[in-house]
């Protein structure tokens, strides 16, 4: 794929912007259907499980292929794998723009979870220029492009659906169709030809020590059984797995919790999340830098089970909204800590070599949690009441906390 600025004469920080310019515009698409999506499938009758399954699916997808878009992009660039990724989220806003059933909601769920597979590349691009200890701190670029999304998405779908059901679906295959535009023009690759060529005979060194699986009949990608023999890579991605889990819980029925418990419609749902996001962004992006370079990620990573889990008992408790809205911020400053050093130590657990590869199982194991997650919460939602997923939730954040003390801080 052609096009794109020359990557030997733009520094790291330039190529950082506009990766996290690109990584941002693409979650204001997300963070626009997001909200809407369990208040849409409620106009077509579905229950609380049903809403589940439509949010799960788009995990479901991204746990297929963020493998795939990792190894593809270890081999061919990060570069073209995030286009592809931008173009496949276009035309599935498109297609929730104009869906009329629950079934045309779950396969553009489908589609958007294919393309939005590609955030383990955007973490690799971030290897790929970053030293492995200023790794928390950059990789913290996503965490807040995340907030960010959930800050103007959200807004923008809420004041755009009540003016039609599909100007906010429009409006995010236009943000996601520009932004591969611009990311064409100006987003250069992370490594020039000569270090993808150093790296790709650097993968096949890497690779040689379990190519005797092959002829011993292991099956499995080289990059998959090299990684998860290294028992700090296996400890962090559980946790990395119970902590997504536990927060994956949280968003396919909280529209409906605000809803039905405070009385909020598509427009304070949509402010919700962008509370949510404004604190999740500024400790992402700003927070985890500061306490990381003072602290390490392990630290971090104990301490911010803390409030993780007390911001679940909170808004499952609460009768307020101030109390909701503590529980929310609760939320975000656990989360907010704990995601971006996560995915720092995964990446400082593998080699250079297949850091996309390493990524995308970190995002495989991501997206089985938001597989899992979603319909615990919308089952426990069915059947034992409005709180109980946070309270699951909770227990979780539990677990997540205890399992933080096996982790070892990286050389």
């Amino acid at each position: 794929m052609t096009g794109g600025a020359d990557v030997s004469l733009t520094p790291p920080w330039v190529r950082l912007s506009i990766l996290f310019l690109t990584v941002f515009v693409d979650l204001v698409g997300f963070g626009i259907v997001l909200p809407l999506l369990p208040l849409y499938a409620d106009r077509f009758g579905a229950s609380g499980t049903v809403v589940g399954v439509l949010v799960l699916s788009y995990s479901a997808a991204q746990l297929l292929f963020a493998p795939l878009w990792g190894r593809l992009s270890d081999r061919y660039g990060r570069r073209p794998v995030l286009i592809v990724g931008l173009l496949g989220s276009t035309l599935s806003y498109l297609v929730f723009a104009y869906a009329g059933s629950v079934w045309v909601l779950l396969l553009s769920r489908v589609m958007a979870g294919i393309g939005g597979a590609n955030i383990p590349v955007a973490q690799a691009y971030i290897a790929d220029v970053t030293p492995p200890e200023h790794r928390a701190g950059n990789m913290g670029l996503i965490g807040a492009a995340f907030g960010l999304g959930f800050i103007f998405g959200p807004i923008i779908g809420g004041v755009l659906a009540p003016v039609s059901p599909a100007l906010p679906g429009l409006a995010a295959a236009g943000l996601c169709g520009a932004n591969a535009l611009v990311a064409f023009f100006l987003l250069p690759e992370s490594l020039t030809v000569r270090e993808r060529v150093r790296q790709m005979r650097a993968r096949r060194v890497v690779a040689g020590p379990v190519a005797a699986g092959k002829a011993s009949g292991r099956t499995g990608r080289p990059e998959f059984r090299l990684v998860m023999a290294n028992p700090a890579f296996v400890d962090t991605l559980i946790l990395f797995f119970v902590f997504t889990l536990a927060f994956s819980i949280l968003h396919p029925i909280f529209p409906l919790y605000a809803s039905e418990r405070f009385g909020f419609g598509e427009r304070g749902v949509g402010w919700l999340f962008a509370f949510l996001g404004t604190i999740s962004a500024v400790v992402q992006g700003a927070v985890v830098r500061i306490l990381v370079a003072r602290a390490g990620e392990v630290a971090l990573i104990r301490a911010s089970a803390v409030p993780f889990t007390a911001g679940f008992l909170v808004v499952g408790l609460a009768s307020s909204v101030p109390t909701l809205l503590a529980g929310l911020a609760l939320l975000a400053l656990g989360f907010g800590g704990t995601l971006p050093s996560l995915v720092s130590l995964l990446s400082r657990s593998a080699p250079d070599a297949i850091q996309g590869g390493s990524l995308g199982i970190g995002q495989s194991a991501g997206a089985l949690a938001r597989v899992i997650g979603p319909f615990v919460s919308g089952v426990s939602w069915d059947f034992l009441g409005d709180s109980a997923p946070y309270f699951v939730a909770a227990g979780f954040g539990v677990v997540a906390g205890l399992w933080g003390f096996r982790l070892v801080r990286p050389e």
